[in-house]
C-alpha cells in the first residue's frame, strides 16, 4: 500500500509539472505566433523567399525582443510573469524534438602558435618550428590530444638540440613568463595556458553572439580537453547565415572622440 501511496504521489507530481510546463508555454507560444504572423503580413510583398525569409527572422526577433520585459501573464495575487521570464521557464526541445543545426567549432591554435613566435614584429621563420605546425595540424586530425602538446612532441621529435625557449622567449606577452633558459616543458605550460585563455574567450564570445542570432534556447558547450566548442541551435532554418555568424572575424578599432 505504501509503494502504491507513492507512485500516486510522483504521478501526481509529474501531472502538475506538465500543467506547470503548459502555463508557461502558451502565453509565449500566443506571442511567438503573432511575431511570426506579423512577419509575415509585413513581408508578403518581398517577391525574393531569401530576402523574404530573412526580413521575416529579423522582424520575429525584433517584435520578441520588444517583448522581452512586457509582462504577457499573470497569476492573480501571486505573480507577473515577463516574456522573458516565462520563455526561460520553458523546456528547453533540443534538435531530435525541434530539428536545427549542430556546429563544431575549433580554434586555429597554428596560427595562434605561430603568432606567439614573434618578436613583436615579425613571425619565427624556423623550418622546424613551421613543419612541427604543419605536423601537428595532420596529427589533429586524429588524435583526442590538443593542438600544443602535439606540437611540441613533433618539434622534439624534429630538431631535439633546439629549445624552444630560443623561439617563444622574444614574444612580448611571454617575455615575463619565459626566457632562454626555460625547458620545454615550461614553455609548454604557458603555450597551453594562453590556448586556454583564447579558446574560454572565443567560448564566451560566441555565447554573446548566439544571443543575437535569435536562436531560443541554444546550447554551447566547451570541450577543454581538445580545445572544441560544440553549438546546437534548435530550431534553426538558415544554416548559412548561422555559419557565417560564428564564424565572422571580430575587429577591436580605435577611433578619436571629440567632444
Amino acid at each position: 500500500m505504501q509503494g502504491k501511496g507513492f507512485i500516486k504521489f510522483l504521478l501526481g507530481a509529474l501531472v502538475a509539472v506538465c500543467i506547470l510546463q503548459y502555463v508557461y508555454m502558451i502565453p509565449t507560444a500566443r506571442v511567438e505566433s503573432k511575431a511570426a504572423a506579423q512577419a509575415q503580413r509585413l513581408t508578403a510583398d518581398i517577391p525574393n523567399e531569401i530576402e523574404r525569409k530573412k526580413k521575416e527572422r529579423d522582424l520575429v526577433s525584433s517584435y520578441l525582443d520588444s517583448m522581452s520585459s512586457e509582462v504577457i501573464f499573470s497569476i492573480p495575487g501571486l505573480k507577473k510573469f515577463t516574456y522573458d521570464e516565462l520563455k526561460q521557464q520553458n523546456l528547453a526541445l533540443g534538435l531530435d524534438l525541434k530539428g536545427g543545426q549542430s556546429v563544431v567549432l575549433q580554434v586555429n591554435m597554428k596560427d595562434l602558435v605561430k603568432e606567439l613566435s614573434s618578436n613583436g614584429n615579425a613571425q619565427s621563420k624556423d623550418p622546424s618550428l613551421l613543419l612541427a605546425l604543419d605536423n601537428a595540424e595532420e596529427a589533429l586530425k586524429s588524435s583526442q590530444s590538443d593542438f600544443v602538446t602535439l606540437f611540441v612532441a613533433e618539434y622534439q621529435k624534429i630538431a631535439p638540440d633546439k629549445p624552444l625557449a630560443k623561439i617563444f622567449a622574444r614574444n612580448p606577452q611571454l617575455t615575463e613568463k619565459i626566457n632562454v633558459q626555460s625547458s620545454n616543458g615550461e614553455v609548454q605550460r604557458e603555450l597551453t595556458s594562453v590556448a586556454k585563455d583564447v579558446v574560454k574567450l572565443t567560448f564566451n564570445r560566441l555565447k554573446q553572439r548566439i544571443d543575437k542570432l535569435g536562436v531560443t534556447q541554444p546550447n554551447i558547450s566547451l570541450d577543454e580537453a581538445r580545445d572544441i566548442i560544440l553549438v546546437e541551435l534548435p530550431g534553426i532554418d538558415n544554416p548559412e547565415r548561422a555559419r557565417n555568424f560564428l564564424t565572422a572575424g571580430a575587429a577591436l578599432e580605435f577611433w578619436d572622440v571629440y567632444r
